[in-house]
């Protein structure tokens, strides 16, 4: 039995909350991209796409992250969650705090709610960040996967003090740099410093596993994990700074990092002993695809490529949406049918491992349902990024109604696996 179901893991009721919460939240914001399109045609910095924004990133990625991480972190360090009761507030304030910052971002009430709002996530995040690190430092077990989540959630302290700090500047100025320039600021220690450093800290010790890969290098998961922070501070410093020089080479440094790390998931598909794919690998590996897009975009973007100068809005759009919607979305979706599962599996079946022939974790969900939410959300995504660099309004609204139904079949096929009975055994 995989280890994900392993004996420190922390009751279901403290995880399964933050799937369905997740799960509903991202089902609202395909109908939001639908009826909103006009919103991914103007500049980032409008009310709507602002709300959209946040409530993908807290409410939806986020959320379905605390959940996964309170799973997996025993499971990696080897150690009982810290504290249940932690885990449960955090999940009440982040969800409550996510629903009043989108109203208020949507409404342009930047005032008292938004105040409330942000200072809710800052204590759900502090609370989620003293029980994993309490977690991890109780165990002496290091390793490399360890190192990229516990900078991860450090990121995360940063990125939502930062959010809250630009709140409070844009009504009491009291910062130098223009607000644009610290919108970019949170918003890529965000990205970078919490998403994409948790996604590499958690999969190069999941996807391994699933495929059945050993003996890889792991020293470019290290390259990875100083090259991307590196690169981070120096492009942080130079944007508040307006040292243009400074971000392109922070851009370069990272990517190298990025693909120090693409190159680890290759290895590990090389040695993989487990030749066929499940859906939710399927769709992981799609999401790895997308990956490759916001890199040649942010390449596009660089101040040296002003062949592209007309089209950065656009551009900048796209590059956004094609990270928070395509990779992180789908890496979310694909992992879901991992986890979730064997979570299921393990509260049913507990009593009965060893001593009855029991149905396989993958037989909690509905195959074909989630083979055509993948099929549905690839033609989603390419339909929402050629609307996106296009302006294309109604391809946009298109592509949120695909994403949609993508999504109300991921989440019949989430329901299907929480409300799993246990079937009659022999």
């Amino acid at each position: 039995m995989n280890p994900i179901g392993s004996q420190n893991a922390p009751s279901p009721k403290v995880v399964i909350p933050h799937f369905v919460f997740g799960g509903l939240v991202w089902l609202v914001v395909t109908l939001l991209i639908t009826f909103n399109s006009e919103a991914f045609t103007q500049h980032f910095f409008n009310p709507v796409l602002l709300s959209i924004t946040h409530l993908l990133a807290l409410g939806w990625i986020t959320m379905v992250i605390f959940g996964a991480l309170y799973q997996l972190i025993p499971v990696i360090v080897e150690v009982k969650l810290h504290s249940e009761k932690l885990a449960v507030i955090s999940f009440v304030l982040l969800g409550l705090g996510s629903l009043l910052l989108a109203f208020s971002f949507w409404n342009l009430a930047f005032g008292t709610l938004m105040f409330t709002a942000g200072g809710l996530i800052v204590v759900a995040v502090s609370l989620f960040l003293i029980n994993v690190l309490t977690t991890i430092y109780k165990s002496t077990k290091k390793s490399i996967e360890r190192t990229f989540i516990v900078s991860a959630v450090i990121w995360l302290l940063f990125t939502v003090l930062a959010g809250l700090t630009l709140a409070i500047n844009f009504n009491h100025p009291f910062l130098k740099p223009a607000h644009l320039e610290l919108l970019k600021l949170h918003a890529h220690a965000g990205i970078v410093g919490w998403f994409l450093q948790l996604i590499i800290g958690v999969s190069s010790r999941l996807i391994p596993m699933f495929m059945v890969a050993h003996n890889l290098n792991t020293k470019k998961l290290n390259v990875a994990f100083y090259l991307i922070n590196f690169g981070l501070i120096i492009g942080i410093i130079s944007l508040f700074l307006g040292i243009k020089w400074g971000v392109t080479t922070s851009i370069f440094i990272g990517l190298i990092g990025i693909f120090s790390y693409l190159s680890f998931l290759v290895e590990a598909y090389q040695k993989r002993i487990k030749k066929q794919l499940d859906i939710g690998m399927k769709q992981s590996a799609f999401s790895f695809l997308l990956l490759l897009i916001p890199c040649l975009l942010i390449l596009m973007l660089l101040p040296n490529f002003s062949l592209f100068t007309s089209f950065s809005l656009p551009l900048i759009l796209a590059y956004g949406s094609i990270l928070m919607v395509g990779f992180i979305t789908s890496l979310i979706m694909g992992q879901t049918y991992k986890t979730l599962p064997f979570i299921v599996w393990l509260k049913v079946y507990r009593g009965k491992i060893g001593k009855l022939k029991l149905p396989l974790p993958k037989d909690l969900y509905n195959e074909k349902i989630a083979v055509a939410q993948l099929w549905l959300f690839a033609l989603g995504i390419v339909v929402f990024l050629i609307g996106i660099i296009n302006s294309n309004t109604f391809l946009i609204q298109l592509s949120g109604v695909i994403l949609f139904l993508s999504v109300m079949l991921y989440n019949i096929n989430m329901l299907k696996i929480i409300f799993h009975q246990p079937k009659n055994i022999a």
